[in-house]
């Protein structure tokens, strides 16, 4: 995975992109779940709590799509729906990629749904004065549950 942020802001375009490849290693042959595109997450609704400050909310929409709202922190009352990826690396654990429209950032994170309810990630971004940023952070998931509905866009 790749993320480059890009010389200028464009309407309706993420200023930080991703690019995904997959690949194997072994001399080529999987020793496990070759790593993919996944549609697991499409109707989940989980709580991620950051730090004692940080709380959010996400809502996995789509194969193409989150909704995120923060509940306590700086950004409390904010929120949108922006463009994420989902790969599963196995049962329970999945990578999971946004980028937003509103800031400069994008981000990468390994959720472990199964047993630990743990996450840790990078952003890469862009300051409020135009220096780029790279940050790491982590925390713990909650699941509130799921809901079924129709995904009519492709992996």
């Amino acid at each position: 995975m790749r993320s480059v942020i890009g010389a200028e802001d464009v309407e309706g375009v993420p200023r930080v992109s991703q690019t995904f490849w997959s690949g194997t290693t072994d001399a080529g042959t999987p020793s496990g779940e070759v790593p993919g595109p996944s549609r697991d997450l499409i109707g989940k609704r989980n709580v991620y709590r950051y730090s004692p400050e940080h709380l959010y909310e996400h809502v996995y929409v789509s194969s193409q799509r989150y909704a995120w709202q923060c509940l306590e922190g700086v950004q409390r009352g904010h929120g949108d729906m922006d463009l994420s990826t989902m790969w599963k690396f196995q049962d329970g654990l999945y990578l999971f990629c946004f980028r937003e429209f509103r800031i400069a950032v994008a981000s990468v994170w390994l959720h472990d749904l199964g047993y630990a309810l743990k996450t840790t990630g990078v952003f890469l971004g862009l300051t409020g004065d135009g220096r780029s940023e790279h940050s790491r952070a982590g925390g713990h998931i909650y699941p509130l549950g799921a809901v079924a509905y129709p995904d009519a866009q492709p992996v």
